[in-house]
């Protein structure tokens, strides 16, 4: 594995490369998490066929990324995700890609051969979906198989519950130093968020927090029907973050895509079930 950095968008990014295949895999992270999480995932693929290469990024304002120098939505991380690939992914690929046409010809009488287009694998994952799915419809050229697993982007509306709850938890600390004790106002409002399902808007900066209500203000339910790239997903059983019923209405909304399930598993499943994920990544990207 090597680990490296670059510039884009006048941003430090950091990201990692893994393996030394033909076929880039281009992973974006979920939400509050970084490349960290995702490296025994891809060396686990890797063990199964080390014909691909992982270029897995930190996302601006996550792990070692620089945060955006403004509130960013989606549309924003789309355009920094084609210039990571087009001056990371498909450059570094291309300069293998030469070297291996050399060696090719040397080794074939003169007769140079790859099957690699430069072309991607995109795989995103919870927040990284979002990315994926607006990257797909805008791009589909750089893309060679989608991957989405537990992907955000479908929005549902509050329960009643979860609306009392959610303003509980906007109107702020006066609140809470009037119904609890000041020592426990943390505890109350990390439940709060827990319960209304941003229990990651807690803990960001202001400008994360701001760049978390772009994307969560967004439906990209419409999007979906506009996506004509060969797609495979894969969903956790049992995750409560964007629920099974989201995976099976993007199958169903997803020409030709095919959806499969792992028992048992949460929404982290592409790196808590591992091995499973890989043998599903294998067993459907293999032939690429």
């Amino acid at each position: 594995m090597q680990e490296k950095q670059t510039k884009i968008k006048e941003l430090a990014v950091n990201y990692k490369i893994i393996g030394s295949g033909k076929t880039p895999v281009v992973l974006l992270h979920g939400w509050g998490v970084s490349s960290d999480k995702y490296v025994a995932t891809a060396e686990e693929i890797l063990k199964g066929d080390s014909d691909f290469k992982f270029y897995i990024p930190d996302l601006p304002g996550f792990g070692k990324s620089e945060e955006p120098q403004e509130d960013w939505n989606i549309d924003d991380y789309v355009e920094f995700a084609r210039e990571f690939v087009k001056n990371v992914a498909q450059r570094e690929t291309g300069f293998q890609l030469v070297k291996n046409i050399i060696e090719g010809a040397i080794q074939n009488n003169g007769q140079a051969f790859s099957k690699n287009n430069k072309r991607i694998v995109l795989l995103g994952h919870s927040f990284g979906g979002r990315i994926a799915i607006k990257y797909a419809v805008r791009y589909p050229e750089d893309i060679e198989k989608l991957v989405l697993t537990g992907a955000a982007g479908i929005k549902h509306p509050l329960t009643q519950k979860q609306q009392i709850l959610f303003c509980l938890s906007k109107i702020g600390k006066n609140v809470f130093r009037v119904l609890l004790l000041k020592g426990l106002e943390k505890y109350a409002k990390k439940f709060l968020y827990v319960m209304v399902r941003e229990k990651d808007y807690d803990g960001a900066s202001p400008r994360m927090k701001e760049v978390m209500k772009n994307a969560l203000a967004e439906d990209l339910t419409p999007f979906l029907e506009k996506i004509h790239i060969a797609a495979l997903l894969v969903w956790g059983e049992n995750d409560n973050s964007t629920p099974l019923a989201d995976g099976e209405l993007m199958r169903d909304m997803i020409e030709g895509s095919d959806l499969f399930i792992i028992k048992e598993a949460n929404h982290s499943v592409v790196y808590n079930n591992a091995e499973e994920f890989a043998k599903i990544f294998l067993e459907n990207c293999k032939d690429i």
